[in-house]
């Protein structure tokens, strides 16, 4: 059988070594990877992401120690993907002892070692003993011999000055104890380019090397007393935001036997396999990150973790979890056409005039089934009661909140309808109330952001009959949903302007869309720069063509023999599939747009089923992300939401989660609570630059 490290060198070797298979490699990598039908799917998918240009290629083979051979000074302005490639002769020779000037390797290492051997890592093949101390462990520089990474993964030499990363262990409540469970580590990364830790979880006894612990973070931890496999995950944070996760999964047995991955660290959920310094800077300061996980076994995970290192974990049924989005979704289609019942053709819009009865009656709807998605998760907060308040208490002003869903998790929360404010859940509707400030200011035009009530400091807060707007997470928050998967590079935080402002722009031209003239009129008077098509296929040439900062979708979609669609042009004419892009060959390099789709009135096309067309604008495009909805919307929510949201987001330059708050703020300033549709799959902290 192929060795598949060996199979992965000669692979980096003939792109470094062979000029005419890396130019053809630019061109067309899944080709130039086919010669090699026994590559790990995982390394095709690492070499296709990582290897964009000569100078990443030579990063690559750093990180996995392949002999790298040098062009001269003046072939070193190599062709990148996507460029045209020359048939010069490049003279090639070896790196000489200037090579011991590189910058120190930063792979992160894992694994586990026994109590009384703590520096001495594990085989990978070497179950662990039941009922035993142990110390799970973790190191950023030089690999590490023992390391159980599936994928090594490094941090490059551009991060901000002294930035700290935040490392923290969570369990599955079965078959592992952590000694510490609610202790942090933290690495800190040294102007010389070497990883410090700042703040150990432990300080193992019998240590041969007692300068390891400033390198290495030790996690202790006890084994169950049974045999049996088991998990941890482990997940890597830059100021609240949540940069990766690993899954560590681990086999205990009393009569251990050697045994393949015994011991294994598979990074299944990233942001930021390479920390890009610049995308590091730009996420901006989250006050929570949520981490949604399905554990396999019925139930699902949510790991927190927010300011003051608040760590905090919680498992919901999937039946449960289910009912409760069912139940939150239900109260936005309720408000929106008068049934909890997915959209159907014939359907009436409620929101056309203002009216305080319907909107008080909404509000108090939304409130109470966001308050009872809240309950029924800080219910499973594990520990303390006390938990709970540390929650509410962290949650109250204003920030960015992060939600991040594996890619193997297909269930979408409705984050905005999140509803953290005292709240007597068992009365009458006819006793509830609104806000008084919230009210006055509604009749005032008072700007509702800069109300007491959105800054965190209702006074109504404690009355819990009274229900405030500023409650929901959706109004008080910047929420962002990045979407991780294996081939898309790492989600960015801000997309590059050079010049004007580009919106490439893909219309229905359903005459039942009658806002659609007057909309496109008043985007055009913002002054963008302007491309246009009608149809799927001029559609289609036009994103191969362009790079725009903002594509936008005014259409309709569906779902027709399980797969989700757009439709474009008129009424009947050719599909959008997630097929489409890559059938097309549309992948973004220059610059990576962020998608915003308004289907109007779209059928069956729940946000679960949508997310196929969410990962392909992601892993097959390279989009930024993807602005999508909770249930189908009306004409007068899309053409208002999207113009006062591309406002913010391309002309005033605030962050996606901030332009999706104040779009939301407008409407609801209008007497219209429905902004709370519209999910952004990207990072909150997602800006132009």
């Amino acid at each position: 059988m192929a060795d598949p490290r060996q199979i992965r060198i000669d692979v980096i070797t003939r792109l470094l070594e062979d000029e005419a298979y890396f130019a053809w490699f630019l061109r067309d990598p899944d080709a130039a990877l086919a010669e090699y039908p026994d590559l790990d799917p995982r390394d095709g998918r690492l070499i296709k992401r990582e290897v964009t240009d000569r100078a990443s290629l030579e990063n690559l083979a750093r990180r996995f120690k392949v002999p790298i051979r040098s062009a001269p000074s003046e072939s070193l302005i190599s062709p990148s993907r996507g460029d045209s490639v020359k048939g010069d002769k490049v003279k090639m020779e070896e790196v000489g002892p200037e090579a011991d000037e590189e910058p120190p390797q930063r792979i992160v290492s894992t694994g586990f070692s026994a109590a009384d051997i703590p520096g001495q890592p594990l085989s990978s093949d070497t179950p662990l003993l039941p009922n035993q101390s142990y110390y799970f462990w973790l190191e950023v520089g030089e690999p590490i011999a023992g390391s159980i990474e599936v994928t090594p993964t490094a941090l490059p030499d551009d991060l901000p000055p002294k930035a700290r990363l935040q490392v923290v262990l969570y369990d599955f409540k079965a078959g592992i104890e952590q000694i510490r469970p609610d202790d942090v580590g933290e690495i800190e990364l040294q102007e010389n380019g070497t990883v410090k830790v700042i703040k150990p979880v432990a300080i193992p006894d019998g240590l041969d090397d007692p300068e390891l612990v400033e390198r290495r973070l030790f996690f202790p931890l006890r084994t169950s007393p049974q045999n049996g496999r088991y998990q941890l995950r482990c997940n890597i944070y830059y100021q609240q935001n949540l940069l990766q996760s690993r899954l560590i999964t681990f086999y205990v047995q009393e009569w251990p036997r050697r045994m393949p991955n015994a011991l294994i660290s598979e990074l299944d959920y990233v942001l930021s396999r390479t920390f890009d310094g610049r995308t590091l800077s730009g996420m901006g300061q989250t006050r929570l990150s949520v981490m949604l996980n399905d554990n396999g076994n019925g139930t699902h995970g949510f790991r927190f973790f927010g300011e003051n290192q608040f760590k905090n974990d919680a498992e919901l049924g999937e039946g449960e979890l289910t009912n409760l989005i069912e139940m939150a979704r239900g109260a936005l289609r309720k408000a929106a056409w008068g049934d909890e019942k997915p959209y159907q053709a014939g359907k009436t819009y409620r929101y056309n005039n203002p009216d305080a009865d319907r909107l008080r009656a909404d509000l108090i709807t939304f409130a109470l089934r966001g308050y009872r998605f809240y309950d029924a998760l800080i219910n499973r907060l594990a520990g303390d009661a006390d938990k709970a308040w540390e929650l509410a208490d962290l949650m109250l002003k204003p920030g960015q909140v992060q939600i991040a869903s594996k890619q193997s998790a297909r269930l979408v929360i409705p984050a905005a309808l999140m509803y953290d404010y005292p709240l007597d859940d068992g009365r009458p509707s006819s006793q509830y109330t609104l806000c008084d400030t919230f009210q006055k200011a509604l009749q005032d035009g008072d700007p509702l952001a800069e109300t007491e009530c959105f800054q965190g400091n209702c006074p109504s807060y404690d009355q819990d009959t009274v229900i405030c707007p500023s409650g929901f997470w959706g109004f008080r928050h910047s929420l962002g949903l990045p979407v991780s998967l294996d081939e898309a590079p790492d989600a960015p935080s801000e997309i590059p302007v050079d010049g004007d402002v580009t919106l490439g722009i893909s219309v229905s031209t359903d005459p039942d869309l009658t806002l659609r003239p007057v909309h496109e009129q008043r985007l055009q008077a913002m002054g963008f720069e302007w491309e246009y098509a009608d149809s799927r296929d001029g559609s289609l040439e036009m994103l191969k063509q362009i790079e725009p900062e903002l594509v936008y979708f005014y259409c309709h979609g569906g779902l027709q023999n399980d797969m989700p669609y757009l439709s474009l042009g008129k009424p009947g004419s050719e599909r959008f599939t997630r097929a489409s892009l890559r059938n097309k060959r549309i992948r973004w390099r220059k610059v990576r747009p962020l998608v915003f789709i308004n289907g109007c009135h779209t059928t069956q096309l729940t946000p679960e089923r949508a997310l196929d067309l969410v990962t392909a604008f992601v892993a097959t495009a390279h989009a930024a992300g993807v602005v999508g909805t909770e249930i189908s919307i009306f004409e007068p929510i899309a053409v208002t939401f999207a113009e006062e949201c591309f406002r913010r987001f391309l002309i005033e330059k605030e962050t996606i989660g901030d332009a999706i708050r104040g779009a939301r703020l407008k409407m609801l300033q209008e007497g219209n609570p429905l902004g709370l549709v519209y999910i952004p799959y990207a990072l909150p902290g997602l800006h132009l630059a």
